[in-house]
């Protein structure tokens, strides 16, 4: 072969390489979560769950000629600094969805930064039922809102816990503050009497509350919060002998409250979105994968960030059929909305990803059909379940 030739063939080859180069475009998902904080734990949960996710499907994109790459972004739990994080991520155009937020007001800071460029963004744990009102094309989430579980909250206390007056005391959240408005507006419609309605903070706050507790003779007390501040609640009442019953949302179904409330934790009860790994069918699969790469047992929480990964994953797999580069960010949220993935079930050796249920959205980016528990954490600290309720989009209209 003469050298002309050589180098002609060296060109050629060269271009077929750069040109496979430019065609395996790298596809970023953003994971978004308290992942620094007093509410760290969440952001660990959903970063191993999007990350188990991730690992998972590599290999398809791969085949399809894409890299797919998790970033992860601290949310610290601050609208603030979610909306400076909205700016990152949407300058970044390989970034074709969001995973997150945990913190309702995040995920309102984020969604609303995502809106000019319909970068779709699925939450595991926003639970705001305003989230979903605001005709967002971009914005799902795979976790019931607080509606249904301050329904399911005022019900418990009245019928099960016979309360005629129930002191509410909420974070000052926008999910705890929200959550605990809707439990105050069906406590009233059962007639059941609310003696104050406080937010704490500080532990200079909880003491304050606890006086005013103690005082009201209140049947109850509910708090709308997160577990770093209902832990110190619930032992500083305990402490001061107020022994009446103890409620809250899904911000108490975590580790970490426990860890933090000790033996005050007996008895508490609370309505959650979320649930132990074990009471999904499939979760022990998902149990054992998630100890395999963590060495520690999972909560429920994860479980949901894994759903809202494969959800996001199968919808830009979607979105890619038969185009030769990468989809728009509009094409992926439209994809989302769209996706409708099947249960799966334990031993389903099928290409099914979902542990939580089958998944697919309303208009509005409800999930269709979603799942809410009522627990009691018993004698010895291990939760039991109490009552199962199935959300339907549907009935939150």
């Amino acid at each position: 072969m003469g050298q002309q030739s050589f180098r002609f063939l060296s060109s050629m080859l060269a271009a077929a390489l750069l040109a496979g180069a430019a065609q395996a475009a790298t596809i970023k998902i953003a994971v978004v979560g308290p992942m620094s904080g007093d509410v760290s734990g969440f952001g660990t949960e959903i970063r191993r769950g999007a990350e188990l996710a991730v690992r998972g499907q590599v290999g398809a994109l791969r085949a399809l000629g894409h890299e797919l790459v998790l970033v992860t972004y601290d949310d610290q739990a601050s609208a603030t600094v979610g909306a400076g994080l909205a700016r990152t991520l949407v300058a970044d155009r390989s970034v074709l969805g969001v995973v997150g937020a945990y913190n309702s007001s995040v995920s309102r800071a984020l969604a609303q930064g995502f809106a000019p460029a319909r970068l779709a963004i699925i939450s595991p744990g926003s639970t705001n039922d305003g989230l979903t009102h605001n005709n967002w094309t971009h914005f799902s989430r795979v976790v019931a809102p607080d509606g249904a579980q301050g329904v399911a909250a005022a019900n418990s206390l009245a019928d099960e816990l016979k309360a005629k007056s129930v002191f509410v005391i909420s974070d000052n959240t926008t999910s705890g503050n929200g959550l605990s408005k809707i439990l105050m507006g069906t406590l009233k419609g059962r007639k059941v009497g609310v003696p104050a309605y406080v937010g704490v903070s500080n532990a200079a706050q909880i003491a304050d509350v606890v006086r005013k507790v103690g005082a009201s003779g209140a049947d109850a007390v509910y708090f709308g919060g997160t577990y770093d501040v209902g832990a110190g609640l619930v032992k500083a009442l305990r402490a001061a002998g107020i022994k009446v019953p103890f409620m809250g949302g899904d911000g108490l179904d975590s580790s970490k409250f426990l860890q933090q409330a000790g033996l005050a934790g007996a008895g508490v009860i609370y309505t959650t979105v979320f649930g132990s790994v074990s009471s999904f069918s499939s979760g022990l699969e998902f149990a054992d994968k998630d100890r395999a790469a963590y060495q520690a047992k999972p909560e429920g929480l994860s479980v949901y960030a894994y759903d809202a990964t494969n959800t996001l994953i199968t919808a830009i797999k979607t979105a890619l059929t038969g185009r030769g580069g990468l989809p728009t960010r509009a094409q992926v949220s439209e994809a989302v909305r769209r996706a409708t993935l099947p249960a799966c079930f334990a031993g389903d050796n099928s290409r099914c990803v979902t542990v939580t249920g089958a998944i697919g959205f309303s208009s509005t980016g409800e999930r269709l059909r979603s799942r809410l528990l009522v627990m009691r954490f018993d004698d010895v600290l291990q939760p039991q379940v109490a009552k199962i309720q199935i959300v339907s989009a549907d009935s939150l209209k």
